[in-house]
């Protein structure tokens, strides 16, 4: 099955890395700039997963969860945030997305919740 990773906001750089870091177990890495445009539009079927960043705007990725949810999306979601946003953590967690990684998330960290991801869309 392939794998399709869609990562909403980020940096540049850090853009780069997770587009390296993903290069040997993802088929694509698609960059969204817009959650709205995403939520419009979200992309379906199995292989395919989210990136979000908590990192600015938590409330807003959490918002982004949510919206997914309430239609009907069950796309996986992992958000990447700061170490001090626990609450953010639970609440992803109660809202089905698949993982909550703490920032700094090391390359295997991020390669584990895309495959943890895959193997449960399967």
């Amino acid at each position: 099955m392939s794998t399709t990773v869609h990562v909403l906001g980020f940096k540049q750089d850090e853009r780069a890395w997770i587009e390296s870091a993903l290069a040997r177990i993802a088929d694509a890495v698609e960059f969204v700039d817009d959650g709205e445009e995403f939520l419009a539009r979200p992309p379906s079927g199995p292989g395919r997963c989210l990136i979000a960043s908590a990192d600015v705007d938590e409330a807003a990725t959490l918002g982004l969860v949510r919206a997914l949810r309430q239609r009907g999306v069950d796309l996986p979601v992992i958000v990447l945030g700061p170490h001090s946003a626990f609450r953010t953590a639970v609440d992803i967690a109660r809202l089905e997305a698949t993982d909550f990684l703490e920032r700094p998330v090391s390359v295997r960290e991020l390669r584990a919740a895309v495959r943890r991801m895959r193997s449960d869309t399967c």
